[in-house]
């Protein structure tokens, strides 16, 4: 089976959690997803007013939300929050002086263990 990815960019001047919620609602299996719009909240309120550019990755058993900006860092007790309620968040640097990667990932379905 081959696992497609799709990548979906902002629409012009698209609000960034318009962008997120629009995504989310073309999933067929969107449930278990909408956390990661919490999550992007928590990431836009870390990053005030910096420039930043999203772009979102989707196969059948994964979202990835990728935020490149620039200025000073997300703190990194937000970023260990921010993976405390996901399946995986991953923040470095971009190599330049002021760059940063943010990527956010929910598995679908998410990853979790039940009791019996």
């Amino acid at each position: 089976m081959i696992n497609e990815e799709k990548i979906y960019k902002p629409e012009n001047d698209e609000d960034i959690r318009d962008f997120v919620h629009r995504v989310i609602a073309e999933q067929e299996n969107r449930e278990p997803l909408h956390i990661v719009e919490q999550l992007v909240e928590i990431a836009l309120g870390e990053m005030k007013d910096r420039p930043y550019d999203v772009n979102i990755y989707v196969t059948e058993v994964r979202m990835k939300v990728t935020l490149h900006h620039k200025g000073r860092p997300i703190d990194s007790r937000m970023v260990w929050v921010m993976g405390d309620h996901t399946d995986r968040v991953d923040y470095h640097s971009d190599g330049t002086n002021d760059g940063w990667i943010l990527t956010i990932r929910r598995d679908i379905p998410p990853l979790f263990v039940t009791k019996r």
